[in-house]
């Protein structure tokens, strides 16, 4: 009779609640933050963190037009400019920092047949060459840009003068992990046709991860906006002490070591 008693005790006693964090991020945050949600759920086994990764300027539409995100990473600080700035403010009051930084480098396809071109690429001036002929960056259009690397292509480029001659072979992939994809298999599809790469602008964290391109050149930091990655918390979350102990969890020892050490990224 106690056994029983004491069993019906035990199924009656409430499930743990889980709470769910949608966290929107730049793509070339992917692997560092799936490395961390890892760490961070084993520390707090009842929120499940969910997150949505893109191009900061395509994340940043989804926002505006309603997804249910409750912090926000960019690859750049426009678009979260454009939250904060907003009457009313999208942000959080004080929510917002930055949580690490990168570096931006010229990519080249290791993987054969490598073309002449590619073989003999040593620097971002190197693009004016005649034997390059397809260079893939991520879309700079739009305000704000839709894909922050490709701006910060763009303003390397113009920094060294060359981006106008460059413009003819430019070809536009709508996020960062798509130009590195583009560099390894040599070709992107642009307007239905597919177009042959010889080299490519990403970060370096996203260079790291793949065994099937070469760093050619890191661009300096002189030479375009610093590239930082601003978190924000919006003010529609419902789950704001969750959001706020995540957002403090990117920036403990724990995440940055993970970013820093695992990824590459650099301290913020």
């Amino acid at each position: 009779m106690m056994l029983v008693i004491g069993s019906q005790f035990i199924n009656l006693s409430p499930a743990s609640s889980t709470t769910t964090l949608n966290v929107y991020a730049a793509v070339s945050l992917t692997n560092a933050l799936n490395a961390i949600k890892t760490q961070y759920q084993n520390a707090n086994p009842t929120v499940n963190v969910v997150y949505t990764f893109g191009a900061s300027g395509t994340l940043l539409s989804q926002i505006q037009a309603g997804a249910p995100a409750d912090i926000f990473i960019s690859a750049a600080t426009d678009q979260i400019d454009v939250l904060q700035n907003a009457s009313p403010s999208k942000l959080v009051a004080g929510s917002r920092k930055n949580v690490v930084r990168n570096r931006l480098v010229l990519i080249a396809p290791t993987t054969p047949p490598v073309s002449a071109g590619s073989a003999a690429l040593t620097s971002f001036n190197g693009l004016t060459n005649a034997n390059i002929t397809g260079i893939a960056i991520g879309d700079y259009t739009g305000t704000p840009p839709l894909v922050p690397a490709g701006n910060y292509t763009k303003q390397v480029l113009t920094s060294r003068g060359i981006f106008t001659t460059l413009s003819p072979k430019l070809y536009l992939a709508s996020n960062v992990r798509n130009v590195l994809t583009a560099v390894e298999n040599k070709t992107l599809l642009v307007g239905g046709v597919n177009k042959t790469i010889d080299a490519g602008a990403v970060y370096k964290t996203d260079a790291a991860i793949s065994n099937k391109v070469r760093v050619v050149q890191t661009a300096l930091t002189t030479e375009s906006d610093p590239i930082v990655y601003p978190l924000g918390i919006l003010t529609r979350t419902t789950v704001l002490t969750t959001a706020q102990s995540f957002s403090n969890y990117l920036t403990g020892t724990t995440a940055q070591n993970i970013f820093k050490n695992n990824y590459g990224f650099l301290a913020p």
